[in-house]
């Protein structure tokens, strides 16, 4: 029934109307009541259905971005590592206790399954690897196809091939590139905030070192000096030959890892080999292998020239702790404690960016190296591409904008928030988070311009016409 017909019962003055009504009977509605609260009603479920549809953005996000951290051998290094951890608190409890009591019996078995795990999951690296690895040669690397007799045959093959890697090598570059161009930054990022935490602290001991001795001022201000020449190594420029360097020591990564896995295939033929143990034998992340020796050997490094600024657990002083102790005998305990608690804030800020620059980033540059940056791209988009079906089936225009303002785009901006965070060093757990947050906000804010859209054009979100039109219709 019309909303104008409800209305014209309340108004026309020829109408009859009953009056005998009991003394308990409700009072009729206006309707105009009724239609605010039609309204009302009708408002709260298109709330509703635009919250679903951000959670279902979101969960779209988290889906694609577990498919992607499946892919992705930086994830399923940091759960290596969280395993090994796991491990080792079981073992060290394990040892705590009788060895024959249910609790070590019950600690030593936890530990022995984790490592199962461990193995397992080091060894599925292998697989994102390798894919990376062969799909990078596949964009980038002119193949001769000698196991091809037949002549023409090659020649076409040939061709296709070209053909293929004009079209695939630039985008391969391109993405690796910016891949490994967010990872410096985030690096260099933490050098410089480094570097303005020392020049706080610098200042704070200039403070205090006005009231030393003459003779004690002149070595606070030696050593002060001694940091300023040291402090030439977390430059940019040096940081960027270091850069190189890494990039050099992985530079026939990408064919060992194919040469090493052709030999792992191999073996499952060979009837020398038994196939039990050439499986056991390879139950570890070979890439990661490879880099231990070149890793541990940056990481000491890295450590070293860090304890050279704040010294370390083993009793090496560093240059701020032999000037905090020359201070120390001529200020309170209060300012003592004040400058210790900067220390530690300098000790802090230099041993994370050391790590994002010899741990996270040679982790990161090994995996760009191998090619895992298109492929993770290439994952998504297969993902999205099966879920771009519902674009393809909408009634009509106007249906196919709202799906692409309300779902596709936020998706896209969420699994891209998750890529990019990672490339800038985030952990896995952490990107996939902020992208699942990304794709709901920008859900709300699609359906939001969505519904403003559809209002300008007289439409409600279902299709059908506004009020504005409906009143003209009647």
């Amino acid at each position: 029934m019309p909303f104008g017909y409800l209305n014209n019962l309340n108004t026309n003055p020829n109408m009859c109307y009953h009056t005998s009504f009991k003394a308990h009977s409700k009072p009729v509605q206006n309707s105009d009541n009724l239609v605010e609260k039609f309204v009302q009603k009708v408002d709260e479920e298109k709330e509703k259905k635009h919250n679903k549809r951000a959670i279902a953005v979101g969960s779209s996000v988290l889906g694609l971005s577990v498919l992607v951290a499946v892919f992705n051998p930086k994830f399923s290094s940091k759960l290596v590592e969280r395993l090994k951890t796991f491990r080792l608190k079981n073992i060290k409890k394990a040892d705590s206790v009788n060895k024959e009591s249910f609790s070590a019996k019950f600690h030593n078995g936890i530990s022995k399954v984790t490592n199962k795990l461990i193995n397992f999951v080091s060894w599925t690296n292998n697989f994102n690897s390798v894919k990376d690895t062969y799909y990078k040669k596949l964009c980038t690397e002119e193949k001769a196809f000698h196991n091809i007799h037949d002549i023409e045959k090659r020649k076409t093959f040939k061709k296709i091939d070209k053909f293929f890697r004009k079209i695939m090598q630039k985008p391969h570059e391109v993405i690796t590139k910016w891949g490994d161009i967010l990872a410096k930054q985030t690096v260099k990022r933490g050098y410089r905030s480094s570097l303005k935490q020392m020049d706080k602290f610098d200042i704070l001991i200039k403070q205090y070192t006005k009231d030393l001795p003459t003779d004690k001022k002149r070595i606070v201000e030696s050593k002060l000096r001694e940091i300023q020449e040291k402090r030439k190594y977390f430059a940019e420029a040096n940081l960027d030959k270091r850069f190189a360097e890494q990039e050099a020591l992985m530079e026939n990564l990408d064919t060992d890892i194919r040469h090493k896995w052709k030999n792992y295939t191999h073996g499952f033929v060979d009837k020398n080999v038994k196939n039990g143990e050439h499986f056991n034998q390879n139950l570890s992340f070979w890439a990661q292998d490879m880099m231990k020796f070149e890793r541990e050997k940056l990481e000491k490094e890295g450590v070293s020239i860090v304890d050279n600024f704040v010294g370390n657990k083993d009793g090496f002083k560093g240059s701020y702790n032999e000037i905090l102790d020359i201070l120390s005998q001529n200020i309170s305990a209060e300012e003592k404690k004040s400058l210790q608690k900067a220390l530690d804030k300098t000790a802090k800020s230099l041993r994370n960016a050391s790590r994002q620059e010899y741990g996270k980033y040679f982790d990161k540059k090994r995996d760009l190296v191998l090619g895992s940056a298109p492929t993770d791209i290439l994952t998504a988009v297969i993902g999205l591409m099966i879920g771009g079906v519902s674009l393809l089936s909408a009634d009509n225009k106007d249906d196919r904008i709202s799906r692409l303002l309300t779902g596709i785009i936020p998706t896209i901006a969420g699994i891209g928030t998750n890529i990019v965070l990672t490339s800038m060093l985030f952990s896995g757990v952490e990107g996939m988070l902020i992208g699942v947050l990304a794709g709901g906000v920008m859900s709300l804010a699609g359906s939001r311009i969505n519904k403003l859209r559809l209002v300008a054009k007289n439409i409600y979100e279902d299709g059908s016409i506004t009020k504005k039109e409906e009143k003209l219709n009647v």
